[in-house]
C-alpha cells in the first residue's frame, strides 16, 4: 500500500527517519510547485533521489561536467539494454566507485536539502518488496559500504554527525498514522514506531475531528474529516453505466436502492469514476466516498468506464478517475494505459490515478510520463485475509478519498466555485491548452525530422501524433488518379501482415465513391458514419475487416488543394471518438511539410 500526506503534517526529516527505523523499501515522491521529486529507499537507507532539475543520474553527472556528453549517450544506450547507469560508468572507467558514490550523495543532497525545511508539498510513499539495480540506477552494494546512506549522512550536520533526537517524534508518528485514517492523532503514545507502512494497524480510538487534511494549494476553507468507526463491509451492488448522464437539480430527491435520499448541491459536482475488478475494493470505496459526500461511478469493465467518461465529458463535468492496471497493461500499450492517454488528451486538467497490485518502479515511471497524476498500490491478496481485510481496505479507500478531496478543492479554486458555469470555464481552459499543445508538438516533431523532404519520415510523424487520437488509422497521398497508402497503425484482427504493410499496398481510385473522395472534393473533415459503397467496403476489408461504429477522414491541404487524407476509426473498442480539433490544427500546419515531401517523392520517381 501507499502512504499519502502533506509535509505540513509530517516533515521530510521525520519521514526519512521513520522509514529508516522501520527498514522499509520503496519510493517517496513529493509534489510541490516546482514539480515531482523522488527519494528511493532500500531497507531504510536512502539510495537515490531525483527532481525536475535532476531527472536521472546521467543528466546530473553531465550537468556537473563529471562525464562528457558523448559518454552520456553511450550510457543511455547501455541502460536500454539492461545495464544500470552506475555499473556502466564504473566498467567503462568513466568514474571510480568512490567518485561515483560522492556524486550520488551530492545529487541526493541537492534534491533533499531544499525540501527539508519546506512545508509546501504532498508526499506519497510507495512500498516495494524489492528494488533492482536498474530501479536505483546503480548497485548500492558496490558503491556504499552500508548499501546506502543513513539519515545521519542526509539530514545530519556537517560531517554527517549523529542527528539529535527529533522533537516530538512520537507525535509525528501518530500524525503520520492518522493521515492514513483521516483522523486526528490519539492522545496516547504508541507502543512502537509502526507508521503502518505495509503493516496492519491497530486503529486508534475515535477522536474529535480536526483539520489535519490541509489542501494543496491552500484554499480559504478546509473541510473537516471525522474519524468513523469501522463497520462490516455492506453488500452494495455495482452501479450501472450512466448512459444518459443527467445531473439532478440541486436539493432534489433521488431513489437509490429502494430508499429515498436527498442529494446535496455539492454532491452533484463531486464525481469519481473507479475502474476496479475486485468487488471488495469497490464496496470499500463506495462506503468511503459516500461518507464524504462524493458521487461515485464504479465499474469492473473498461467498456463501461468509457461510456461513463463520454457522458461526463458531454456534461462538462469535473471528475477524478481511478484506473486499476490489468494484466494486459504490463506492456506500455495496454488498454488502461491507452484510456489514461485518451482521457488526458481530452482534458489534461482532469486528475487520473493509476492503481497497481504491486509496486513496480519502472512501470510507475512510464505511467507518470504517460500522464498519470499519481501511482498507488492497493492491498495485496495476501493482506485481504480474515482479520486484516477490513483494516487494509479502509486505509486504501481513505487514500482515494484524500486525493479526490484535494482535487475537488483545487478545481473549485481554479474555476471559482461549483456549477455549470464553472464546468464550462474548466473545459474552455483545457481546449486552449490542447491548441497550444498541438502547435508545440508540431514544432517538436518537425524539428526531429532529419530530412523534411523524406515522405516516409513525414508520414510517420503524422501517424505518430494521430495514434494519440484514434484507435486505427491510415494515411493516404492524393494525386489526380488515386489515393496511395503511405502507412497506418492499429489492429487488423488477425496474425497476418501489420496494418502499416497493408496500407502501403493500398491504392483506391479517386473517381470511385468513397469517404476519401468525398473529403478530397469538399476539402472538409468528415466524422460520423460511413456510406456503404464498394470503395469503402474495400477500404475496411483491406484494413483487416473489423467494422468500426464511427470514422473520421481529415484533409491535408496545401495551396487550397487536397494533397493527402488521414483516415481513422474506433475499430478496436468502438468507443466514441473524441474531438479532433487538436489533430485538425496539427494537419493544417503540417500541410506545407507534407506537400514538400510529396513533391520530392514525385521528383525522385521521374
Amino acid at each position: 500500500m501507499s502512504l499519502l500526506g502533506r509535509l505540513e503534517d509530517l516533515s521530510l526529516t521525520d519521514i526519512i527517519q521513520i522509514v529508516f527505523l522501520s527498514r522499509r523499501t520503496g519510493v517517496l515522491e513529493i509534489i510541490d510547485p516546482k514539480g515531482r521529486h523522488t527519494v528511493l529507499f532500500r531497507a531504510g537507507l536512502v539510495v537515490n533521489a531525483s527532481s525536475p532539475a535532476h531527472p536521472d543520474l546521467v543528466s546530473y553527472l553531465a550537468g556537473q561536467q563529471l562525464i562528457a556528453e558523448s559518454g552520456a549517450k553511450m550510457l543511455r544506450k547501455m541502460e536500454e539494454s539492461g545495464i544500470p547507469y552506475g555499473t556502466a560508468i564504473v566498467e567503462l572507467n568513466l568514474m571510480s566507485p568512490t567518485d561515483l558514490g560522492s556524486a550520488i550523495r551530492n545529487r541526493i543532497l541537492d534534491v533533499v536539502t531544499p525540501l527539508l525545511n519546506s512545508r509546501e508539498g504532498e508526499f506519497n510513499f510507495i512500498l516495494s518488496d524489492a528494488m533492482s539495480a536498474l530501479d536505483v540506477e546503480y548497485d548500492p552494494e558496490n558503491i556504499f559500504r552500508e548499501g546506502g546512506l543513513s539519515p545521519q549522512r542526509i539530514v545530519g550536520g556537517e560531517g554527517g554527525e549523529k542527528i539529535k533526537p527529533l522533537k516530538s517524534l512520537e507525535e509525528s508518528l501518530k500524525a503520520g498514522k492518522a493521515l492514513l485514517r483521516g483522523s486526528a492523532p490519539a492522545e496516547t503514545t504508541p507502543a512502537s514506531l509502526n507508521l503502518g507502512l505495509g503493516q496492519p494497524l491497530n486503529p486508534p480510538a475515535p477522536a474529535p475531528a480536526q483539520n489535519n487534511i490541509v489542501p494543496f494549494p491552500k484554499p480559504e476553507a478546509t473541510p473537516t474529516f471525522s474519524a468513523v468507526p469501522d463497520e462490516p463491509l455492506p453488500e452494495i451492488p455495482d452501479e450501472p453505466p450512466p448512459r444518459d448522464f443527467k445531473r439532478p437539480e440541486s436539493g432534489k430527491f433521488k431513489v437509490s436502492g429502494g430508499l429515498i435520499e436527498v442529494e446535496s448541491p455539492e454532491a452533484t459536482y463531486r464525481n469519481v469514476v473507479l475502474f476496479e475488478r475486485n468487488p471488495l475494493v469497490r464496496v470499500a470505496a463506495r462506503r468511503a466516498f459516500t461518507k464524504h459526500n462524493v458521487k461515485i461511478f464504479q465499474y469492473g469493465s473498461l467498456d463501461d468506464v468509457r461510456v461513463a467518461l463520454t457522458d461526463l465529458f458531454r456534461s462538462n463535468s469535473f471528475f477524478v478517475t481511478f484506473l486499476e492496471l490489468t494484466d494486459a497493461d504490463r506492456n506500455a500499450d495496454g488498454p488502461t494505459v491507452r484510456l489514461l492517454q485518451q482521457l488526458k488528451r481530452r482534458n489534461p486538467r482532469l486528475p487520473v490515478v493509476v492503481v497497481d497490485l504491486e509496486a513496480d518502479l519502472r512501470r510507475r515511471h512510464a505511467l507518470l510520463r504517460a500522464g498519470a497524476d499519481l501511482y498507488l498500490t492497493k492491498p495485496s491478496p495476501a493482506r485481504l485475509q480474515p482479520g486484516l481485510a477490513e483494516e487494509e481496505l479502509s486505509l486504501f479507500a481513505d487514500e482515494l478519498v484524500l486525493f479526490a478531496d484535494r482535487s475537488f478543492q483545487q478545481w473549485e479554486q481554479v474555476t471559482g466555485g461549483f456549477g455549470a458555469d464553472a464546468g464550462r470555464r474548466f473545459y474552455e481552459m483545457a481546449n486552449k491548452e490542447n491548441l497550444d499543445r498541438s502547435f508545440g508538438v508540431l514544432k517538436q516533431l518537425i524539428n526531429e525530422l532529419s530530412n523534411p523532404n523524406d515522405i516516409g519520415q513525414v508520414s510517420q510523424t503524422i501517424l505518430r501524433l494521430s495514434a494519440e487520437y484514434l484507435e486505427r488509422g491510415a494515411l493516404f497521398m492524393a494525386n489526380d488518379e488515386y489515393f496511395v497508402g503511405l502507412g497506418g497503425f492499429g489492429i487488423t484482427g488477425d496474425e497476418g501482415e501489420s496494418i502499416d504493410t497493408r496500407v502501403r499496398r493500398m491504392k483506391i481510385a479517386r473517381n470511385e465513391s468513397s469517404v476519401l473522395g468525398d473529403v478530397a472534393t469538399s476539402a472538409e473533415a468528415h466524422q460520423g458514419k460511413m456510406r456503404r459503397t464498394p470503395a469503402n467496403v474495400e477500404l475496411i476489408e483491406r484494413l483487416g475487416g473489423i467494422l468500426p461504429t464511427e470514422v473520421v477522414a481529415l484533409p491535408i491541404m496545401h495551396s487550397q488543394r487536397t494533397i493527402g487524407i488521414l483516415y481513422g476509426d474506433n475499430a478496436e473498442h468502438r468507443a466514441p471518438i473524441d474531438s479532433m480539433t487538436g489533430l485538425e490544427i496539427f494537419l493544417s500546419q503540417a500541410g506545407y511539410a507534407f506537400s514538400n515531401a510529396v513533391f520530392a517523392s514525385a521528383a525522385k520517381r521521374l
